[in-house]
């Protein structure tokens, strides 16, 4: 009796963490860790000394990075994308930069980055951010500078 016993509760336990397992497994379908992803695209050239006061928040990352004597903020666009979906983003100059969420979780998030300039690639890798950092490259030459890309990545 008493092995029988123990067995119905073995049985038990097994069906409650099943149902408990299935249960989280179909909350974390219902609700995927997306990323919410920003591309700021900059103007930056030695044309003068005018900084834009809505790159404040970046000034000294990019003074420190990059040496030019202004900045300007062209665009600002935001995307929430899902783990394994593409965020498009125009860029000017008729460029385009796909970002990808490639491994998401609350720390870090592993990006595949795609900027397009014609028909190869002028960038194509993974970027692995701390979650709410950005990663600042310069691109292009455009108008009397270059285009410089910042990356934001922010999990939901």
């Amino acid at each position: 009796m008493r092995i029988l016993g123990r067995l119905r509760t073995i049985a038990l336990l097994s069906n409650l963490l099943l149902i408990l397992a299935a249960a989280d497994l179909k909350g974390a379908e219902n609700n995927p860790q997306a990323v919410r992803i920003k591309i700021d695209t900059i103007l930056a050239s030695n044309q003068n000394d005018d900084f834009d006061s809505r790159l404040k928040p970046i000034e000294k990352q990019l003074k420190k990075s990059l040496k030019y004597r202004s900045y300007r903020l062209l665009k600002e666009e935001s995307q929430n994308v899902p783990p394994q979906g593409n965020g498009t983003f125009d860029i000017p100059g008729g460029r385009t930069l796909i970002a990808s969420p490639q491994d998401v979780n609350s720390k870090q998030v592993a990006l595949k980055v795609r900027f397009q300039g014609g028909e190869k690639p002028l960038l194509d890798t993974i970027l692995k951010l701390e979650n709410k950092t950005n990663f600042i490259f310069a691109g292009p030459r455009h108008e009397n500078g270059i285009l410089v890309l910042v990356i934001w990545a922010t999990v939901q």
